[in-house]
């Protein structure tokens, strides 16, 4: 069963809206000042894509896109990303093989360096997710070119960034998502939602403890916004209200998520990143990169994602 009904993805720019449900038809879904489209798609396979680094520190992200894939009834496309070095993939359809532990159909192609990458491959291919991993070690606390970076801000799907110490094997069971005062927080449910419908995994809500009206509103709009959404499921979820204020929320979910197994880390970028953090990557998701062990599904705010629509 293909994740898309009727062959069809909900293009959404999400900027304050109030789903009362994704689940079957757009009229259910109430608008207030945003923007819906129905994007109408051929009747193509949907895809995790995998974008290789290096080949040698690729096994962690070919492991898991399978799993994706297995989660998600799709397939998987595998690209190296375009750099000087000519890379070839040939070499790699062995490793790919080892890893392919679900018999998950899959097909390796050529990511071109161009501007309308990697959105025109994302189309092509219906591609659901971005999996790419990064060795700790390239990691610098302070500016180095990370090209992809770029490619991961531009893309019209979010990417789940995994290093070499993530762990090879991973059900993604349980989903968190710490949420602050800021609206974009929103967006993180709606990702968050296919984990619990698709693979039946545990939503964990981490909401911080703020002391102003104004961010209280807010975090209450997005906990009501929440109810009301993933109510239209069968899957579980539960707040946990921490000590801590907005700006130390990343930091205490990651605290949290070492008492579960397999646990997805969400996060969302700013709205205006910077040149810096485009090219050479957001400060704070490298040190969480290099320190800690789970994967993070890394979201941008405020653009036309393609969402898969039950």
């Amino acid at each position: 069963m293909s994740i898309f009904s009727k062959k069809t993805l909900l293009l959404l720019r999400i900027k304050r809206t109030e789903i009362f449900s994704l689940y079957s038809q757009v009229s259910k879904c109430r608008q207030t000042n945003t923007y819906f489209f129905l994007y109408s798609m051929s009747l193509k396979k949907q895809h995790i894509l995998v974008i290789i680094q290096d080949i040698h520190y690729s096994e962690v992200a070919i492991r898991h896109a399978f799993s994706l894939a297995k989660f998600f009834k799709s397939e998987v496309a595998f690209g190296y990303y375009p750099s000087k070095k000519n890379q070839d993939l040939l070499p790699a359809k062995n490793f790919i093989e080892k890893n392919n532990l679900y018999a998950i159909p899959y097909q390796l192609m050529i990511l071109k360096n161009h501007k309308s990458e990697p959105n025109h491959c994302i189309q092509e291919l219906d591609a659901i997710f971005i999996v790419t991993q990064f060795r700790r070690e390239s990691l610098s606390y302070f500016p180095k070119n990370h090209s992809i970076f770029k490619w991961i801000f531009d893309a019209k799907i979010p990417s789940i960034i995994v290093t070499e110490h993530t762990k090879v094997d991973y059900d993604y069971k349980n989903i968190i998502v710490p949420i602050n005062y800021k609206k974009e927080s929103k967006e993180k449910m709606i990702w968050a939602s296919y984990f619990g419908r698709f693979n039946n995994a545990l939503i964990h809500i981490i909401a911080p403890n703020e002391k102003y009206e104004a961010y209280l509103r807010t975090i209450k709009a997005t906990l009501l916004f929440t109810k009301k959404m993933f109510e239209q499921f069968s899957f579980e979820y539960k707040t946990v209200k921490a000590s801590c204020q907005s700006k130390n929320i990343n930091r205490e979910a990651i605290t949290y998520s070492k008492s579960l197994d397999s646990a997805l880390i969400v996060l969302i970028s700013n709205r205006d990143p910077g040149w810096i953090a485009s090219y050479c990557g957001p400060s704070e998701l490298k040190c969480i990169l290099k320190k800690e062990e789970n994967p993070i599904l890394f979201i941008n705010p405020l653009k036309d994602y393609y969402l898969p629509c039950d």
